[in-house]
């Protein structure tokens, strides 16, 4: 077959495409009628004269559809002339733990859990089923979105190509609910039936300290509750223990700042419910959410202030709601533990506390705290293949050590 004849055809669309492109271009031809009209006075008209109407709209406003949103003046309902200095989930303190334990009128007995935690031994087949938690949390889930970009200080303008995987949010909850299972599942089922588990639970605590009015409202991202209140872990006397001193800087620097608020003490678990006191309370952390008010990276101090402010929060909304809002030095003190993880690290807390009278000298709580530890070193693809190194089984003996605590 010859193709002389198919290379001499002609495209009909490209013809009909410029044969469209001319006539859109084209003018009517100016033929003098209207200059003759004109000069005999006859009036002209537009088409669009007769062929569009016109139409006057008129505003009608439908009461009860849509309420205007309130200016953020001093006409808004909620506005105050004092002050609120408030912190949120996604903040952190300047001075993390110092600040914290100021704030919150706490010091820090001794490194480390208390002395009636013990860890025992767990079998291979829980060490086994851990590192299986970990490897299905990290890699083998189906989730694949798409995940922040990768940053060098060294070379601040180099792009790096965009990866897709597991959200830190998906890889948290993930790790926490697959852990939190394999501890039921070794427990007494006794034990785990005066158990119950909530999540994203909103607490807000207002208080005056300094004379600055304050409030934390801060979300329990997992809540263990109890049929019974853990017991207190220890009687020692703190009127000779000092809180740190981080002068000049003011304790309630990078808190916000606004005048709009509304005052709440809420703790969100109703008595109604059989199991409604606190036992351990779960944070999880995510670099991306959580940031520091100067963008720098979040320091692992400033974690553990997070970790102490989250759970004064939870135990001072339930101290108030068990004992009365004006409740000072508390009769029985309240006991609650805390776990802060992002899948990686994990940071074991215990709270005593005593008193919700944060100018009291004589008489503060009492917080323990184990040093930031990494359940392992590297989970990840190496040659096509899943690995694990590094695992640490202390994570998860601390962790069945706290599930069982009463």
């Amino acid at each position: 077959m010859r193709k002389t004849a198919v290379l001499r055809s002609q495209h009909i669309g490209w013809h009909f495409y410029k044969h469209w492109v001319i006539q859109g271009k084209r003018r009517p031809i100016e033929t003098g009628a209207e200059k003759v009209l004109k000069n005999k006075n006859i009036t002209l008209y537009k088409p669009e004269d007769f062929l569009k109407e016109k139409r006057v709209f008129e505003k009608v406003e439908i009461i009860g559809y849509k309420n205007k949103p309130q200016p953020l003046d001093q006409t808004h309902p909620d506005w105050h002339e004092k002050p609120l200095l408030s912190i949120k989930d996604n903040n952190v303190l300047l001075e993390g733990l110092k600040q914290a334990r100021i704030i919150t009128n706490t010091v820090q007995i001794q490194e480390g859990l208390p002395e009636n935690f013990k860890l025992n031994d767990l079998s291979r087949e829980v060490d086994q089923a851990s590192q299986n938690v970990i490897l299905s949390s990290h890699l083998f889930d189906a989730e694949q979105k798409k995940l922040p970009k990768l940053k060098d200080p060294n070379r601040p303008a180099w792009n790096f190509p965009r990866i897709y995987g597991i959200t830190q949010e998906r890889r948290n909850k993930l790790m926490t609910y697959k852990l939190l299972q394999l501890l039921e599942f070794i427990a007494d089922p006794e034990l785990v039936k005066q158990r119950y588990v909530f999540e994203d639970l909103y607490f807000s605590f207002p208080f005056e300290k300094n004379g600055k009015l304050a409030q934390f409202e801060l979300k329990g991202d997992i809540i263990i509750s109890s049929v019974k209140p853990l017991t207190p872990i220890t009687n020692t006397s703190t009127e000779n223990m000092n809180l740190p001193i981080i002068d000049p800087i003011d304790p309630f620097i990078t808190f916000n700042k606004e005048n709009i608020y509304k005052l709440q003490d809420i703790y969100p678990i109703n008595p109604s419910v059989n199991a409604h006191h606190p036992h351990t309370l779960f944070i999880t952390f995510d670099k991306e959410f959580v940031t520091n008010l100067y963008e720098e990276e979040v320091t692992e101090d400033q974690i553990f202030g997070r970790s102490l402010l989250k759970t004064f929060t939870v135990a001072a909304t339930y101290a108030r709601r068990k004992y009365g809002k004006d409740v000072k030095i508390l009769k029985n003190p309240v006991t609650l533990q805390c776990v802060q993880t992002d899948g990686h690290f994990f940071h074991f807390g215990v709270l005593q506390l005593n008193t919700l009278d944060l100018e009291n000298e004589s008489v503060k709580n009492i917080w323990y705290q184990t040093p930031m530890q990494y359940m392992f070193e590297t989970c990840s693809y190496k040659f096509g293949k899943p690995t694990l190194e590094g695992y640490n089984n202390q994570i998860v003996r601390q962790l069945n050590c706290m599930y069982n605590i009463a």
